[in-house]
């Protein structure tokens, strides 16, 4: 996935204007799935600190070589099939953003009342938009069925895709106001940038940045925030509920990876490679089998997987 976002980025985006932010263990495999990607273009984490603190570090990045130059944040762990629409929304924010001082989230019509997604309440319409640019009412939490329903009836509400796009000033300043106690080792990490002891600054203030998202950390309180609502064939692929969406459903719109027989069965996930799965007048579910253990839960439920960890 990883070699598929950078193929989608690097169709209007030179090779050398990419960057990629992974922890250490993963440069290597990195390096090896993407051999056109410049190696100064390539940075580790010294510690897992969550998407604010790596978004910090880009928007650094992106300023010493491009001044304000607006930013485009892509997970690399997301499926995106509608690429000329997504394009034009990372081109067409990305013009807004040049001349804003908005922080602009990418927002994914509803196809479903999701469970496992965290959504955006929209306002407005942004001045200078041209009607494609809203202004963010709220962030809303994982919901429940019944309230994720209640989303789609009301509209205005958009899947918050976790893709980006601001120049580095805005969101630096942004990080001054909500941040305040990562500033210090964020501007230590600043005058780094590009100078060779670069590694070693980052290897010993990145540690002591705040361990946040960027929601939870900066767009969840700031005000100057907008989503740009896309079509784009999106899915984050974060929990067994997304096969069902990636991959093509059998004659009786069962998913099956692994041999299975099914009576009177319909709407089903079964996720048994090397084994067989028999199963009978059931609708809607999801059954994993790996490695001793079998995972049953309704579709649309499987991110509470979570919760059986914790307990």
């Amino acid at each position: 996935m990883l070699s598929i976002t950078y193929e989608r980025l690097s169709s209007f985006i030179p090779p050398e204007k990419i960057i990629l932010i992974t922890v250490e263990d993963q440069i290597e495999l990195a390096r090896k799935e993407l051999p056109d990607l410049p190696s100064c273009n390539l940075v580790a984490e010294p510690s897992g600190r969550n998407t604010a603190p790596a978004l910090a570090l880009a928007a650094l990045m992106v300023r010493e070589r491009s001044g304000d130059e607006p930013l485009l944040a892509c997970p690399a762990d997301h499926l995106i099939t509608e690429r000329d629409n997504f394009t034009d929304l990372a081109v067409r924010a990305s013009g807004f953003a040049a001349d804003s001082e908005i922080l602009i989230t990418f927002g994914i019509k509803p196809e479903y009342a999701a469970t496992g997604y965290g959504y955006i309440e929209s306002g407005g319409e942004i001045n200078g938009g041209g009607g494609n640019i809203l202004e963010v009412r709220r962030f809303h939490e994982k919901p429940e069925r019944d309230l994720a329903e209640d989303y789609i009836r009301r509209g205005g509400f958009f899947w918050n895709s976790g893709i980006f796009v601001w120049r580095p000033s805005v969101f630096l300043q942004a990080w001054e106001v909500y941040l305040p106690s990562g500033s210090q080792p964020l501007r230590e990490i600043a005058g780094s940038i590009g100078k060779p002891e670069m590694t070693r600054v980052i290897k010993k203030n990145y540690p002591r940045l705040p361990a946040i998202s960027v929601d939870y950390g900066i767009l969840e309180k700031a005000e100057n925030v907008a989503v740009i609502p896309g079509e784009l064939g999106w899915n984050d692929v974060g929990s067994w509920d997304a096969l069902y969406d990636i991959h093509e459903a059998d004659g009786k719109n069962n998913i099956s990876i692994g041999d299975s027989e099914a009576i009177d069965s319909g709407g089903c996930i079964f996720y048994n490679p090397g084994g067989f799965t028999a199963a009978i007048g059931v609708k809607d579910i999801i059954v994993v089998s790996r490695d001793g253990i079998v995972m049953v839960c309704r579709r649309g439920e499987s991110q509470k997987v979570r919760e059986i960890v914790d307990l």
